[in-house]
């Protein structure tokens, strides 16, 4: 890089220290801060080398798509630089809901790209993306800003629904606090399924309790939970409403499965997984049922 100075403090800067040569004598103004040296001369300009050659920072940095795992960014070459051989693409962790040590990620690309695709990136994880132009082993200043990624599907399973009671057409569960390393925990489904014949459910036709009754199904969602909302037990079969999710009474006449689902929601996205597993309440024919007085 080089510095132009002329009309005795006029500063210019240029990559090139230009073609069009004067004689040393044709810059005799000598510069106002420092006598000894000399700041151009009657349409001349003096040269200094900076000796400067790491390249200057991009000039504009954008991110033009985002999902899960991927964050695609865009940017535009240094105005100051020597030489630029590649560019320096770095991801930093800023926020995240993983529950482990993410590495800050490097990739480097050659001098005629401006734009990449960042991958292996965390679900629903916010990362400080930063571009530096390199000149060999000379690294520039760098431009940043920040990104999100997409929330991703719950991720362990959600944990086993704790049976305590049950009496008659009701039930008494604990739900366990669920984990989740790709985004927010913000509801909890309770799932009953009537076994008839082993059938377990398909997720894609779970609904509440009015949809399950038209479609003649199984099986449906008895309640939407909050997070503060899981601290106490809850009543399966209690006649109320939670988040638009009926909680029907239990039939006597069959065995229940119950299990449990995770919704995730942020930024307009949602994610919901169901446990795996289930627990299943064999029926007791003879159990009497509890009669309020």
């Amino acid at each position: 890089k080089y510095a132009l100075i002329g009309n005795e403090s006029t500063c210019f800067c240029a990559n090139e220290p230009g073609q069009y040569k004067l004689g040393t004598e044709a810059c005799n103004t000598p510069c106002p801060k420092n006598e000894t040296q000399k700041c151009g001369g009657d349409n001349a300009a003096s040269v200094y080398d900076t000796e400067v050659t790491a390249p200057g920072p991009p000039m504009s940095i954008e991110i033009q798509n985002i999902t899960e795992t991927t964050i695609r960014v865009k940017w535009t070459a240094p105005q100051a630089y020597t030489r630029i051989t590649g560019y320096l693409i770095k991801a930093n962790i800023i926020e995240t809901y993983a529950d482990f040590a993410l590495i800050p990620l490097e990739w480097q690309v050659s001098n005629d790209t401006n734009e990449s695709e960042l991958p292996n990136l965390q679900p629903g994880s916010t990362y400080n993306i930063s571009v530096a132009a390199t000149n060999y082993e000379e690294e520039g200043p760098s431009i940043s800003t920040k990104a999100e990624t997409v929330i991703g599907t719950p991720d362990p399973s959600p944990p086993d629904i704790e049976i305590k009671e049950r009496h008659g057409d009701q039930m008494l569960v604990h739900i366990p606090k669920a984990n989740n390393v790709n985004g927010p925990v913000s509801m909890y489904r309770i799932v009953v399924s009537i076994e008839l014949y082993q059938q377990g459910f398909i997720t894609e036709n779970l609904g509440n309790f009015t949809f399950a009754d038209e479609q003649d199904l199984p099986y449906y969602i008895k309640a939407e939970l909050a997070p503060d909302e899981i601290k106490n037990d809850f009543i399966i079969g209690d006649e109320h409403t939670y988040n638009g999710f009926f909680n029907a009474k239990l039939p006597l006449t069959n065995d229940i499965e119950v299990s449990l689902g995770i919704v995730s929601q942020k930024n307009h996205v949602r994610k919901i997984r169901y446990a795996e597993s289930t627990k299943k309440i064999i029926l007791n024919i003879n159990e009497p049922e509890v009669v309020s007085p």
